[in-house]
């Protein structure tokens, strides 16, 4: 049961929780919103008018399909952003800044260890940051 969401000021349309802007939205002057609930909708006005019950969304499939060509290319855009993301996991900087997923138990600290670190080694005199960071720069030696 698909559910719509056109919101002709805002230019956003809905679908099944999926949301787009879409660049033009013809519709009259005084409709605010159009809600498709799976078997019935309504079109709802910004003035006095009374809503009006649909039957169908046949007057607003040129908003539906133009909304729907914007969410598929940005499903495809999330898939790209996300196989790139799993690619990086498995490159070497990925292994070098993060440590390895198998465990080597040599990798970086939190910026907030790190940087309390810091500061333990200013008020002390000590070294430990730098020498945790050449512990995982020695455990990770650049190829």
């Amino acid at each position: 049961m698909t559910t719509h969401t056109i919101i002709k000021d805002d230019l956003s349309v809905t679908i099944d929780a999926e949301a787009a802007i879409i660049a033009t939205m013809d519709l009259a002057a005084n409709v605010h919103a159009i809600q498709w609930y799976g078997s019935t909708g309504e079109v709802e006005y910004n003035d006095d008018t009374p809503n009006l019950t649909l039957s169908n969304m046949d007057d607003y499939a040129v908003i539906i399909a133009a909304a729907q060509a914007v969410i598929d290319a940005q499903a495809v855009t999330d898939a790209a952003e996300a196989a790139a993301w799993v690619t990086e996991q498995g490159t070497y900087d990925w292994k070098r800044r993060y440590g390895s997923l198998e465990g080597t138990g040599t990798k970086y600290g939190s910026i907030g260890e790190q940087l309390d670190q810091q500061y333990h080694d200013a008020v002390n005199g000590t070294t430990t940051w730098k020498d945790a960071i050449a512990a995982v720069k020695a455990a990770h030696p650049k190829p």
